[in-house]
Formats: C-alpha cells, structure tokens, sequence
C-alpha cells in the first residue's frame, strides 16, 4: 500500500479535524493543550536555524562579489518591498465599515507603553536575543557575522561547521514537522468544535484579504514586473514554473523547489537563447539568498496584524504602517508562529488573536509559499537578467503593464469591498448585550426620580436606623454606566446596583429605595439624612474628605479621554495636539471636573452637569475625560467614539460614600466589602458589568453527539 505524503496527512488531519469539532462540539476544548504543545514544538529549531544559515550563506561570498551583488540585490528587493507593502497597506480598505463599541479590557490601558527599539533591534545581548525570541536582533546580528566571516581567509572549516549545523537543523525541522497532523488535527478541531458563526464570519474577511493580496501578486504583479524588463512572455513565466509552483501549493515547503526553480530560470533564458555560463552560475548563487530574504509571500503574515487591529477597533496610522512594516520585515526572517505573537504583543493587540492566526493558516501558508515561490522566481530571473545585461527598457511596455496592474488591483479591492460590505452578517451589536444585562434581586426594591423629604434625623448609626427599618436608601446617578444606569426598558441596574441588594440582603432588609444624587450634592444628601449610602462610582477626591465618610476604595479605574474615532487616529499619530490651548477637554461636574484641572492639560476645560451635553455638541469640547472602565460602556451606546489613553495613566480611586463621622457603618462596610472581595462576588460583578463577561448564557456549541446522538439515546430511541 502507497505511504500518504505529509501534505495529504495534513490535509486527512484537516477533514478529521472538521468532523470531530462539529461531532464532539465543546469537547474538542480540551484539545487546546495538544495544539499548544505543538506550537512550542515547532519553534524549537526556528531561531537557531535563522542564527546559522544566515551567517553560513552570507559568509561563503566573495566580498567583491558579494559587493556587486549587494548593490544590486538591494535595489531590487527594495523595489520588491516597496511594492509588497504598497499593495499591503491596501488591503485594509476591503475591510467592512462595522461601527462598534466593546466592553472595558485591561489590556487597552497598556497601549501608553513606549516600544524599546534599541532592545528590539540592537542585539546588545545575542543570547538574551535568542532566549527571548527577539527575531530582528538575532537577524541582524546573523547578517554582520556572516559579512564580517567574507574578509576572513581561513573561513572554510567554520563554513564547513555551519554547514553541517544547518542541516541538522533543517532535518531536525522536517523532522518535528512530521507531527503536524497532530497537532493541525488539535487546533482544527478545538476551532471547529468552539468557534461559533460571528467569529468564523470575521475570520473570512481576513481569508478573503489574505487570497485576494497573494493572487494579485502570483497571478498579476510579479509576471507582468517580469514581463517590463525582459524578452519573457506571460504565458512561458506561469508555464515554466508550473510544477514548481503546484509542488509548493501542495506541500507548503519552499526549499525542496529551489533546483526546480534553478532550472526553471535556465530554461525561460534558453528559450530565448541567451543563457551564458555566467548567467547559469548566478542563478545558481542567487535563488538559495534569495530563499532567505522575505521576498513577497512570507511578508503577506503582516496582513493578520492589521486585520487583527480592525478587529480590535485600532488604527495604525502613518507612523504605526511604518513601524510594522520595520518590525515585520525583520520578524519574517523567521517563523511567522514567532513573529506573529510577537507583533501582536508589539501593537498591544489582544494574543488570543493569535488562535485565529493558527485557523488560518491550514489555507494561507500554502498560498504564502506558493506566492513566495513566485517571488524567488521572478525575482531571481530578474537579477540574472540584469547581472548578464539583459535587461530591456521598453517605456511602452513599462507604462501599459503598469495601467493594467493599477486598474485590476482597484477593480478587484473595489469588488472585495462591496462583497465584504453587503455579503457578511455585521457583528451583534454589543449595546443588545448591555440591554440584556439583568440583576436578580434578593429584595423588593422601588426606584424614586426624585429626592424624599428630609427625616428627622436620628440618634446613633445609620446601620441601626437600617435596622430598626428595614430599609436600604441608595443614593444612585443616571450617569455611571456601568455602575448605575438604566437600560432600554427603563431598568436600574448596574455594577453598584448589584451590589446594593447585596448588601441589603446581608442586611436583613426587607426593601431597598433607590434615590437619584448629583455628585455635587453628596455632602447635602447624605448629611442631611436623605439617603443611607451612595453607591454610584463615588471618586476619593481631596475636596470630598472631610465633607461625607468613605469606605475603603473597590475598585481603582483608569483616567481615559473619550473622543471620535478620527481625533483618535490624530492623537495616537501626534499626541502633543492635547497640549494645544484650543484642545477642549470636557468632564462630569465633581470629582471627574476637580481632576481636569489639577492635571497639565492646557487645553480649555469645560463642565458637563450630564454626558448627553457633550454626545449633543451643546458643549463644545474635543474630547471627555472619564474612566476607561465608563468610557468603554459609552462606545457602546456611541459607536462612532473611541477611547484614547494618554501616555501617563492616571487612577481613581471609587468608594461607597455615607454620613460623616459615621464610624461604626463605615467599619460594617469596610469588613463587608472585605468579605466580598475574598469570596470573588467583587470580581464577579466586575467580569459581568465591565467586561461584559458572560452576560449571555449561550449554550454549548451545536454537536452531533450533544444534539443528535445523546438525545436519542436519553429518549430511548
């Protein structure tokens, strides 16, 4: 019986993958170990490898040489990058219009960390380089050795050395890579088997990019680039190297296709009849550097990271292009299973992304080698053709085959545009997600719009008038979301809200009253005994103490500024535009407003008595200081807002405020929130309110087994 080649295993492992998550369903998560074991497994060999090759190819040239073929080399594969990346920064305009907003992430509060590029890109340390998968220092560092190893006389036995080393690692790689079917079967069926509509739905815009940018390069730009400055004809380009490119397609392994595409090079020049001894040893010399470099394909890996900043709602802008195409050119050196994690850690993107990556690519890294097979080709008969002076100026040619590649690449980003806009589902709308966010109480309870009249005042604690009544009076702001805020249906709720019927249980209460404060009037409600507590995201401000008693602090926000989507591009561009003294800074009157101005914003500062008057542009502010944990709540209900956070991070401390001088409630208090903290109801409510974690109960995952067999099974059937 014929042994299956790897690639049809993987292919097996693929269809098998696909069929166990679709049968077991949520089962398949436990998988996921599997799959990351392979992971790891497959990066053992991938920086060493790029440590030894680099130096061995670079330091068996000749320097005089290897300086002609610098000169050139560099010309032509910057060409080649500029044009790669040109038709990258492209893409992102197939991408859907999908306005959204999305709950509070901690991770959005590390985008102020400064990137260090003298770490990422010097490697002071090689070693600590090595052990900590920084790919661009290893690269560089590999390419000086190996142009200092050219000058040296007695390199051969170290050439030798490295030589042997490389194909240890290479077979020590081909060898690990034998376990790809299990470890594609793993991420394939942990995938399938919990991966729902939605996110299989954005997923495909990135496929559809991702195909779209690798046939535009195989099929339109690299021939045609061809075809301007040589005698070769379209046709015989895609028929010579047919096999080598069908072999690569299948197998997804470039190296075994280098001779092929040797030969392939050989044979379009002597069709032509002008292949000389000189031009058969270049290609010789060209096509395994040229296997090295990141040409085209392996570049199109970049196109997940900007993909993966749509998802995320992120603009790059300029500056932001330009530091990932930096980064990404000298991360492609390597393994994209490195440089991947590594750029999403780099643009503080989320890495559970980086799954979505793994799905992906079972079908893109057989197109990206194919595409990058292309690129060597072409790139090479090129070279070949110029180091052998022919190379061919016609202006006609040039400017005909460029019209052609301009038009089809705007038809066809327009034609992906319009599929992707009118074909895909848009997301769920998260503000459905916030409606359906719901509070069980454990009390009766009634909502007031309006203070009550003033009680006499009673001697001893508020906690024993809450006893003797049975009563909770809570003093609540319309304006807190997600701490206290009502919904479409006209619901109080929120995280604050929670927390008040569980502390009118832990109470013996019999009711909770819910009373409507303004922050600027906490020292009049709560003093005059119109409430017992507020428990609306009350901010520990200097003006405040002395003023009402506090408890301890629950939780520490971070200050943000909520501005519209474009200013944030601007501001993440050029962030000195917040110093302008035309910048108007908005903030809710009270401790958000105190803060304004003790902070070194020099912008005018303007008072807010509510949020609608900034969302309506009655109040003409820029941009609203608010904490990023509310500030992602309002994207939600205001999509075409974003939040920015400015490069120095400041906190705010929230607590529950009550009467002055009540000492004894305030204790209570204290050891209660104390107890909720330890028995994780605090960061229950926090992962439900802020986050948005697991506000719907989605049940598990349609599976043959759960929904077809095991039924059948319970009813008897």
């Amino acid at each position: 019986m014929k042994k299956l080649s790897l690639s049809s295993l993987i292919l097996l492992a693929v269809v098998f993958g696909l069929a166990a998550g679709l049968f077991f369903g949520e089962w398949c998560r436990h998988l996921e170990i599997v799959g990351r074991a392979f992971i790891a497994i497959m990066q053992i060999s991938v920086l060493p490898y790029i440590f030894v090759s680099l130096i061995q190819s670079f330091g068996s040239l000749d320097p005089q040489q290897a300086k002609l073929l610098a000169k050139r080399g560099i010309v032509m594969i910057l060409l080649m990058w500029g044009v790669v990346f040109a038709l990258m920064a492209l893409m992102p305009l197939t991408f859907p219009q999908w306005q959204s907003g999305s709950f509070f992430s901690p991770s959005i509060l590390s985008s102020g960390e400064p990137v260090d590029y003298i770490q990422l890109f010097i490697p002071a340390n090689p070693f600590n380089s090595l052990a900590n998968n920084t790919v661009p220092a290893v690269t560089i560092f590999s390419i000086l050795c190996g142009v200092v190893l050219m000058g040296i006389r007695r390199k051969q036995n170290l050439l030798n050395l490295l030589e042997i080393s490389s194909e240890v690692l290479s077979r020590l790689t081909l060898m690990l890579v034998k376990l790809s079917p299990i470890g594609i079967f793993a991420l394939v069926a942990k995938a399938a088997g919990t991966m729902r509509l939605e996110d299989i739905g954005r997923v495909e815009v990135y496929l559809a990019a991702y195909l779209l940018m690798g046939a535009l390069l195989f099929f339109l730009i690299l021939p045609l680039v061809l075809t301007m400055f040589t005698p070769f004809r379209y046709r015989e380009i895609m028929s010579v190297g047919r096999e080598a490119m069908l072999t690569v397609l299948l197998t997804g392994n470039l190296f075994i296709v280098l001779p092929l595409l040797v030969e392939n090079i050989e044979k379009l020049f002597k069709r032509h009849s002008i292949l000389t001894d000189e031009g058969e040893a270049m290609a010789r010399i060209i096509v395994p550097i040229t296997f090295i470099l990141p040409c085209a394909g392996q570049l199109m890996d970049l196109v997940f990271i900007l993909f993966a900043g749509w998802f995320s709602n992120e603009s790059f802008g300029l500056a932001g292009y330009l530091e990932l195409f930096g980064a990404g050119l000298l991360t492609s050196f390597g393994s994209a299973k490195v440089a991947i994690p590594f750029l999403l850690g780099m643009f503080h993107l989320p890495s559970d992304l980086f799954e979505i990556f793994l799905f992906s690519s079972v079908i893109t890294d057989n197109v990206k080698f194919t595409v990058e097979a292309a690129a060597v080709l072409v790139f090479s008969a090129l070279f070949v053709a110029w180091m052998t002076g022919r190379v061919r100026w016609n202006w006609r040619r040039l400017w005909s085959r460029l019209a052609v590649i301009v038009i089809v690449i705007g038809v066809s980003l327009f034609v992906l545009y319009l599929g992707m806009n009118r074909l895909l589902p848009e997301p769920k709308d998260q503000r459905l997600v916030l409606n359906a966010m719901k509070i069980e109480p454990s009390v009766p309870f009634e909502v007031f719009n309006r203070l009550p009249a003033a009680p006499p005042l009673a001697a001893g604690s508020q906690l024993d008038q809450i006893r003797r009544s049975g009563v909770l009076r809570v003093g609540y702001n319309r304006d807190g979301i997600p701490f206290t805020f009502f919904n479409d249906r006209g619901e109080l709720v929120g995280f604050d809200v929670a927390m008040a019927h569980k502390l009118a249980a832990d109470l013996g209460c019999r009711r909770i009253e819910f009373y409507p404060v303004e922050y600027d009037e906490l020292e009049t409600v709560l003093n005059d005994n119109l409430v017992d507590i507020a428990m609306c995201e009350i901010s520990i401000s200097a003006e405040r103490l002395g003023k009402v008693g506090f408890t301890d602090h629950y939780l520490e926000l971070s200050m943000a500024l909520l501005v519209p989507d474009y200013l944030k591009t601007l501001l993440r561009q050029d962030p000195s535009r917040l110093e302008d003294p035309r910048f108007a800074i908005a903030a809710l009157e009270g401790a958000d407003y105190e803060r304004l101005e003790q902070l070194s914003f020099r912008g005018k500062a303007v008072e807010l008595a509510g949020y609608d008057a900034f969302f309506s542009g009655e109040a003409k502010a820029d941009a609203l200081l608010i904490a990023a944990e509310n500030g992602s709540a309002l994207t939600i209900m205001h999509p075409e807002y974003d939040l920015f956070i400015p490069a120095r991070q400041y906190k705010d401390l929230v607590a529950y405020a009550v009467p002055l001088d009540d000492q004894r409630f305030i204790e209570y208090l204290n050891f209660w929130l104390a107890l909720k903290r330890s028995n994780g109801e605090i960061d229950e409510e926090y992962d439900y309110w802020i986050r948005g974690v697991d506000v719907e109960k989605l049940p598990p995952r349609w599976s043959v087994l759960q929904n077809v067999i095991l039924p059948k099974i319970a009813a008897g059937d």
